[in-house]
């Protein structure tokens, strides 16, 4: 608000040349802060499980999973878990991962899971840490994504997913 009084203030006494620089400066500042704040608030994700048979995957393997189209990982069967859809952690994840947004993953599995060739991720209710390791420790062949800083000791992580900086 001080920034545009004092452009409204001196504006008669600049001429067209320095407000061609002052916009491209204040359009490169808003360009960096933007980025910046985005930057932040991105985390490492990580694909784990709790069982430890389960070898460390590659990008396109990591991505193939997310998408559906892979029912074996490693030769055994496996089921997916999902934050809730508002959560930050599935927007942040699916952007990184997929470059898509929420609503496009969730028309995704909704095609993938009317057509029968795959069941959506389950979708923990309560977006919480003990809630998805609840439900991951009732049977080992569960996968779930999460923050790295947030996973337990025990996990064993099958992908780092590093945002874009």
């Amino acid at each position: 608000m001080i920034l545009l009084t004092v452009i409204t203030t001196h504006l008669s006494k600049i001429r067209a040349t320095e407000i061609r620089k002052f916009i491209w400066l204040l359009t490169l500042l808003i360009f960096t802060t933007a980025f910046n704040s985005h930057a932040d608030e991105g985390n490492e994700y990580a694909i784990f499980s709790l069982d430890s048979t389960f070898d460390e995957l590659s990008i396109a393997k990591a991505r193939q999973l997310y998408r559906g189209k892979t029912k074996r990982l490693q030769g055994k069967r496996f089921e997916l878990s999902d934050w809730p859809d508002s959560s930050i952690q599935r927007s942040e994840f699916y952007r990184v991962l997929l470059n898509k947004n929420v609503a496009q993953m969730n028309a995704h599995w909704a095609s993938l899971s009317f057509s029968g060739k795959a069941r959506p991720p389950k979708v923990i209710n309560n977006p919480d840490m003990n809630t998805l390791l609840e439900w991951m420790n009732e049977k080992p062949y569960r996968i779930g994504y999460a923050p790295v800083d947030s996973l337990p000791t025990n996990a064993n992580i099958i992908f780092i997913l590093h945002s874009e900086k």
